[in-house]
């Protein structure tokens, strides 16, 4: 063999070189374990809430739930599409209700399924990356989403029957179910399977409140801003008209809203009162004017009055004065 050819390394039987098992992970290669290692950080970052049953740590307890399954639910599939031409609310309700049986096997079964993610993410290491593990979490995940968006169809006329009770106004049906839903889907969340009630009552009691507390506020925006049509707060009339002032004063709303500032902490209290005029000042001062005022930039405190009108706004709890003329 000449001198030329001795230097040269023969590829292996695969057609690589020695020196390609030592190079550098290709570049897929690269994003799927940086994929890997957001993920597994995402979940070691939060812990999976699930309502916990007796049972849930056998070693067969996805068997005893399978085995409780009730045979009418091969009966009847998941809500379909709604049809062409069918009204919104007709398409809400459109899914039955579930039976007792039926439902404690949803919640047993998407708790549990919760519950086995929960475990499985405990065992997580950025230090030792299991992708088969992430994965199994997120397959668990997943179903017991689906499972929880399943019940909550199986729900949604209860909203509805709630909504239609309370609305008084063209138009706000349609509100209150949209604020309706949030609760339904936090009670689907929370309900405890194994207290022996039924869901319907428990998520009843708080899609109520929500819906309540949402008119409330709605009394509250039309009591401070009569004229206002936009969410935005630099869009806020100013409140230091004389209409405006006898409006709150021939309802005795001036004591109600004071009495309601006390909730606030005192730098919370005082941008609202600049704010809105409640200072005794003859112009509304700008959120950049008011932060001079009080030592913060434009933007902290318009954090701040968000934060404030929020918390007043939770602070109507008494049903009496929903409907005050």
């Amino acid at each position: 063999m000449s001198r030329q050819l001795r230097g040269i390394r023969r590829p292996d039987r695969r057609g690589a070189t020695p020196d390609s098992k030592v190079r550098p992970k290709s570049q897929m290669a690269r994003r799927i374990d940086s994929s890997l290692v957001e993920r597994t950080r995402q979940l070691m970052e939060r812990s999976i809430e699930f309502v916990p049953q007796p049972f849930y740590g056998s070693i067969d307890a996805i068997e005893l739930i399978h085995a409780k399954r009730p045979a009418s639910l091969d009966q009847h599939p998941d809500m379909a599409k709604a049809e062409n031409g069918r009204s919104f609310i007709s398409a809400l309700v459109a899914q039955p209700p579930f039976k007792i049986e039926e439902e404690r096997y949803w919640f047993d079964l998407m708790n549990f399924l919760k519950y086995r993610a929960e475990q499985s993410r405990l065992s997580l290491d950025l230090k030792c990356l299991d992708a088969c593990r992430v994965k199994k979490i997120d397959e668990d995940l997943d179903e017991a989403l689906r499972i929880r968006n399943h019940i909550v169809k199986s729900n949604v006329r209860l909203v509805v029957a709630l909504a239609k009770r309370f609305s008084r106004e063209p138009g706000q049906l349609y509100d209150l179910i949209s604020e309706g839903m949030s609760p339904l889907i936090r009670s689907v969340e929370l309900f405890d399977v194994g207290s022996g009630n039924h869901f319907s009552t428990y998520a009843t009691w708080a899609v109520r409140n929500e819906i309540l507390r949402f008119l409330k506020r709605r009394k509250l925006s039309t009591v401070w801003f009569p004229n206002e049509n936009s969410d935005s707060l630099e869009k806020i009339p100013d409140a230091r008209t004389h209409a405006a002032s006898e409006q709150l004063e021939s309802r005795e709303d001036v004591r109600v809203v004071h009495r309601l500032l006390e909730s606030l902490s005192e730098r919370e209290r005082q941008v609202i009162l600049a704010r809105f005029g409640l200072d005794g000042q003859s112009r509304r001062p700008s959120l950049a004017a008011i932060g001079a005022q009080v030592g913060l930039c434009g933007e902290r405190v318009r954090q701040l009055i968000a934060s404030a009108l929020s918390k007043l706004k939770s602070e109507f709890q008494s049903e009496e004065d929903l409907f005050i003329a």
